[in-house]
C-alpha cells in the first residue's frame, strides 16, 4: 500500500487486482489508510470523501456483473478484475484500459485523433482495447454514458 520515507507516505501507483481485466487510469491516487491492511473501498471512501465515492461508484457501475453496483462497489470492486493505475504509461496487459480525463490522456501520450468517437457528443473514444473517457464525475460521466460503455467493457 504505502511506504514511509522520512515520515511521509509514498502514494500508491496501483490499486487492485494483480491480474485485472479492466484498468482505470487516473492522475492522482487517494490518501491511503495508515494501517497497511487489505484494500477496502469503503474505508478509502470514508478517508477521501465524496470525490472518491463518485470515482468508485462510476467504476462499479461500469464493471459490476449486474445492477447491484452498490454491493459490488463496497465488497468486490478492485478485488477480482479491476485495478486503478496512477503511472505514466499503459500497463502492458491484455485488458480494457479506461483512461479518464484529458490530464490522463496527455500524461499517457494518447491523442484522441487516433481514436474513434463512441457517442454523438464525443465524450468517449475507443481504439482497440483503450477507451478515452471523461473524468469519473457525475456531471461529465452520466448514467447514459455508463450504459453505453458498460457492454464494451464486459
Amino acid at each position: 500500500m504505502t511506504h514511509a520515507t522520512q515520515g511521509k507516505p509514498i502514494p500508491p501507483r496501483y490499486l487492485g487486482s494483480p491480474s485485472p481485466d479492466i484498468i482505470l487510469y487516473l492522475p492522482n491516487p487517494p490518501l491511503m489508510p495508515a494501517s497497511g491492511h487489505a484494500l477496502d473501498v469503503v474505508e478509502l471512501i470514508n478517508l477521501n470523501g465524496n470525490h472518491w465515492r463518485k470515482i468508485f461508484t462510476i467504476f462499479a457501475k461500469l464493471s459490476a456483473p449486474d445492477d447491484d453496483w452498490r454491493r459490488y462497489r463496497d465488497s468486490e470492486l478492485l478485488t477480482r478484475k479491476e485495478a486503478i493505475c496512477f503511472d505514466d504509461s499503459l500497463i502492458a496487459r491484455n485488458a480494457r484500459h479506461i483512461v479518464a480525463g484529458k490530464a490522463s490522456w496527455v500524461r499517457l501520450g494518447l491523442d484522441q485523433d487516433n481514436f474513434h468517437p463512441l457517442d454523438d457528443q464525443q465524450r468517449s473514444w475507443q481504439h482497440k482495447n483503450v477507451f478515452l473517457t471523461p473524468y469519473l464525475d457525475y456531471r461529465q460521466f452520466p448514467n447514459a454514458l455508463i450504459a453505453q460503455l458498460k457492454p464494451l467493457l464486459s
